[in-house]
Order: C-alpha cells, then structure tokens, then sequence
C-alpha cells in the first residue's frame, strides 16, 4: 500500500501558497465525499473534478490541503491514485495541516467537455480520535498558477476508550450470618456513629433444647441402668429366700413313694 504518511513532511514545492483570486473559466467539483470516516476502518475515497469552458486545452497539478481535528496527522494516511495505480506526491505539514501535491502533471488534459479527475484513498488508523477532517482540492496549471479550489469536511469518528472500573465498582464481600458491616453510613439518627447489633432478648431462647438432651449436660442413664440391676438382684435374692423357707416350714411331709392297697 503505497500510503503517504502525512507527519512526515518532504521537502518544500515550488507552488504558490494559497491565491485570493482564481483564473475565471475554470471549476472545481468534489463529486465524492464520504459521509463519515471511522478509526481503523477501510479506506474511504474523495473525488476531485475540474472543468472548463476554455478552448485551449492545458495540463493540470493537483494539490490537495487538508485539515485534521481531534486528530494528528501521523494518524491519517492518503493514497492520490488513477487508474494505472498510486500516483506520486509530495508532502508539506505544519501543525495539523498537510499539503499534499502531485510530483507529475495529470495524465488527463484539461478542454471544454472534458475533465480532469483526482482520487484519494484517506483512511485513520485506530487511535485517531473524534473530530473531523477537512479538505481543500486545488488545480493549479504547469506554470504554478491557481485554476480553481473547492472545499469540504467530514465527520470522524474515533475509537471509543475502555471502560475503567472505578473502585466503588468494586464487589463487596457478603456478610457472614451474625457479622455486621459498616456501609459508610452506618446510622441516620445517631450522628455518624456505628451503631452495635442489639444482643436477642431472653424471649428468643423460648423453645430451646433443654442442654441434657443435646449432650451439654449430665447424663442420668448409667445411674438408672445400675440402680435397676441394684434392684432386680435384691428381688430374685429374696424370692429365693422364701422359697428355702417354705420348703423347710413343719407339717409339710414328702409325698408318698409308693402305694399300698388295703387289707
């Protein structure tokens, strides 16, 4: 891509700076001019066309002034190009404006009914900012003089800068169940002052499990469970007892063996 970076001025053109008065006969046209140009997009194409209603037909130099706002020139890159391909030109800059002039004369030639056309590719890298451009064609002759101008701008738009996260963008860790949190403002009656997270009230532990039941507390099992053995060993002992004594109690005889019939 034969671009032309406007930053870098080459050296000064034997042309006149811009004239007060312009020859009569002649006119400039720009035919195309892009509505928009956008940071980093393809390039866009302006059209130049002069005319005229003279007899004689003459060779004609293009040079074009443009004008950059919110932008740099460093940032703006400008192909001048025909039908046989890039066409050379010269630089001049100054600030944020740039002359850029044809070397060679257009291969066209200037007559009534015919006319002569220039073409420039203008593309803005991505760091050009918002703002616009402007342009100023001018067909000069062999000799340097100034035919005729025209003018023309256009938007521009830049790249839009990322989006920063500011620190209150920032998230906020989520409270623990009984944690409080100071949120800045802590109190709206109490003059500025934090204010503490109220103890529950005795009403609130209404319902608790008693603390023997969740294993805080003393345990009365083993105890029953020994004084239950205790007893029921008391009560098969004396069971046993009476049962001695009652086999050991007078009047009470065995049972007879055997049987005797009568004689």
């Amino acid at each position: 891509m034969a671009a032309t970076a406007l930053a870098a001025a080459a050296a000064a053109l034997a042309l006149p700076g811009p004239a007060s008065a312009v020859e009569p006969g002649f006119a400039v046209r720009i035919t195309e001019l892009p509505a928009t140009f956008g940071a980093g997009a393809e390039s866009r194409t302006l059209t130049v066309v002069a005319s005229t209603d003279r007899v004689r037909c003459q060779k004609v130099r293009w040079s074009l002034v443009l004008r950059v706002e919110g932008s740099t020139l460093d940032q703006v890159e400008v192909d001048r190009v025909e039908e046989s391909g890039a066409f050379p030109v010269r630089v001049q800059s100054n600030g944020d404006t740039a002359r850029i002039t044809d070397v060679n004369l257009d291969p066209g030639q200037l007559c009534r009914g015919r006319t002569v056309t220039a073409r420039y590719r203008i593309a803005f890298d991505d760091e050009a900012g918002t703002g616009r451009v402007q342009f100023q064609p001018q067909a000069f002759d062999a000799a340097g003089t100034l035919l005729q101008q025209s003018s023309g701008q256009s938007p521009v738009v830049g790249q839009q800068p990322a989006a920063t996260e500011s620190p209150a963008g920032e998230a906020e860790p989520t409270p623990t169940p009984g944690e409080t949190r100071d949120s800045g403002d802590a109190s709206i009656d109490g003059g500025g002052e934090a204010t503490a997270t109220p103890e529950p009230a005795e009403s609130d532990d209404i319902g608790a499990v008693p603390a023997s039941a969740t294993g805080d507390g003393p345990s009365l099992l083993g105890p029953g469970l020994i004084v239950g053995a205790v007893l029921v060993f008391l009560g098969v002992a004396l069971l046993l007892r009476l049962r001695m004594r009652t086999r050991g109690t007078p009047g009470h005889g065995a049972m007879p063996t055997g049987f005797h019939p009568g004689r």
